[in-house]
């Protein structure tokens, strides 16, 4: 006794099992397009500044590092020189272009050894890679970033550490009150500074005593 097999019947010759087309979704049109870009670049707007302002903020921090670095450097310095700051002026003149090239590459080579310790991460300059000069102006500098207070002494006047009272100012970012400035790190919104007691801060513009002296330089500085 035979059984007839159940089931579907089958299909029929030609027909392909779900090819049924799916529907076509409809495309943006060009209204929600211009929307959408309108949402992105006003969310752009809206975040670029905020992101500015981080990038800023962790280079200050850095550069307070730096700074930092710096100031311990000096106090080692001064420590093995007899409370001395790095000086390097001829007898009785405030400036020697020849004696801080030579004191500044001796105090990177003795106590920093770290020529990128001199370079502010905001500075468009490049860093060094060595230190070989102290003129600003010029590549692989111990001032490509930073101004030192030591530098500007007649040697009869010191400069010595403990006469600075741990108030006057030891390094700091160049022309920080300047109104332009080609050597500017952060603008002419102010810098960053070190002082003799070791601390370092940032200080507005409206507080430095000049252009490229901070607070309180002058006070400190010989008549």
């Amino acid at each position: 006794m035979t059984h007839e097999r159940t089931g579907h019947p089958p299909a029929a010759a030609g027909t392909a099992r779900g090819s049924r087309r799916p529907r076509r979704r409809p495309a943006f049109t060009l209204v929600e397009l211009l929307v959408v870009i309108g949402i992105i670049g006003a969310l752009v707007a809206i975040l670029l500044p905020s992101l500015a302002r981080a990038r800023e903020a962790a280079k200050r921090t850095n550069c307070l590092a730096n700074l930092r670095t710096l100031g311990q450097s000096m106090f080692a310095y001064a420590n093995a020189y007899k409370d001395r700051l790095p000086n390097g002026n001829a007898p009785y003149k405030f400036r020697d272009y020849d004696g801080a090239n030579r004191v500044m590459v001796d105090f990177n080579g003795e106590f920093v050894k770290e020529p990128r310790v001199f370079w502010c991460p905001a500075d468009r300059d490049p860093p060094p890679g060595q230190i070989l000069t102290a003129d600003p102006l010029l590549p692989d500098s111990a001032r490509v970033s930073y101004d030192f207070y030591c530098l500007y002494f007649p040697p009869e006047e010191g400069p010595i550490l403990t006469r600075l009272k741990g108030r006057a100012p030891l390094a700091w970012d160049h022309d920080g009150a300047e109104p332009v400035s080609p050597i500017q790190n952060h603008g002419n919104k102010g810098g960053n500074v070190v002082f003799a007691d070791g601390h370092a801060e940032w200080q507005d513009r409206r507080e430095w005593d000049g252009p490229s002296w901070p607070r309180p330089a002058k006070e400190f500085y010989p008549p």
